[in-house]
């Protein structure tokens, strides 16, 4: 769990905005220069990354996936998709409950075991539910930010999904590409 958690703090010191600041030449040494101006060649913006009106998703991919693993939902929330992130929070909240459950229950089986009214693999049944709760929040925090990755990548798709022309179960999608020029 605190790999886990590891792993989500990387993540938002590495989505967060900032800039790193380079030295500052010294002022005691009397040498004040103005620096040059920078003539480097500019890269166009990057268009590949707004949707057909020419606006900029809501949250980088990476900075939902960092949100989603954090409070599972809030990547989604901030994508714009709150019912998959009300899911999500209520998935994971419902499996920490089970884990504090079993590990109260894990508790009072060893003091049953301590006191002699139960056996010894009673313990090792209350173990092996705690694990498995464990690995399932584990499962829904990522699976959380997987989906909010995948969501905050997709947010600017606007292909209709529509019936199969033949009448057949399923989905089809129609995507034009221009052939040619303007």
């Amino acid at each position: 769990m605190s790999a886990v958690l590891g792993l989500a703090v990387a993540l938002l010191v590495s989505a967060a905005p900032g800039t790193a600041f380079a030295q500052q030449p010294d002022s005691a040494s009397g040498a004040s220069r103005e620096p040059a101006p920078d003539t480097t060649p500019r890269a166009p913006a990057d268009t590949a990354r707004t949707d057909s009106a020419g606006r900029r998703p809501s949250i980088a991919p990476l900075g939902a996936l960092a949100r989603s693993l954090v409070v599972p939902g809030w990547g989604q929330a901030s994508v714009g998709r709150p019912v998959r992130g009300a899911f999500y929070f209520a998935a994971q909240a419902g499996s920490l409950f089970m884990v504090v459950k079993s590990q109260q229950k894990l508790e009072a089986a060893r003091r049953a075991v301590a006191a002699g009214r139960a056996d010894s693999s009673l313990v090792e049944s209350r173990v092996s539910q705690r694990e498995d709760w464990i690995v399932l929040s584990v499962f829904w925090a990522v699976l959380s930010g997987v989906d909010a990755w995948v969501s905050a990548n997709l947010s600017d798709f606007q292909h209709p999904l529509t019936p199969p022309p033949d009448g057949s179960p399923g989905a089809a999608i129609q995507i034009r590409v221009p052939v040619g020029g303007p």
